[in-house]
């Protein structure tokens, strides 16, 4: 089984039908049936944030989503050790754009050597991570 990571584009594209990538990522969906996904709190995080003030249904959806993620992936918690791995990433790479939530998703793909990310964020190309986004 080929595993994935799921970036936040991803979650954000499959249930935002006005996101231009939404159809993009329905598509990948269903080209990735058997594929072991796996992603971190922080990464739902990001969803349910960006849904926050979208209203009661748009933040329901995001919490069935989550709750969904939760149930049908690979969901690793975040802890004192991985903050710390993606705090020095972000801070030894100040040329780069990254988010700390980035580093902290690079630092769990290479935690359980995942290559392939779901994602349209060039950030993971330039840490050498193959993006995966339909």
């Amino acid at each position: 089984m080929h595993l994935y990571f799921a970036d936040t584009w991803y979650f954000l594209a499959i249930l935002d039908r006005r996101d231009g990538h939404h159809s993009r990522a329905r598509r990948l969906s269903f080209t990735i049936p058997d594929a072991a996904i796996v992603t971190h709190d922080a990464v739902l995080s990001e969803v349910l944030t960006h849904f926050a003030d979208d209203g009661p249904y748009s933040r329901a959806v995001a919490v069935n989503a989550t709750r969904h993620a939760l149930r049908a992936f690979e969901v690793i918690p975040s802890d004192r050790a991985h903050f710390l791995a993606a705090l020095d990433r972000y801070a030894a790479r100040p040329d780069k754009e990254y988010s700390l939530v980035d580093c902290m998703s690079m630092v769990v793909m290479e935690q359980r050597g995942i290559r392939h990310v779901l994602t349209n964020d060039h950030h993971f190309s330039q840490a050498g991570f193959i993006i995966v986004s339909g």
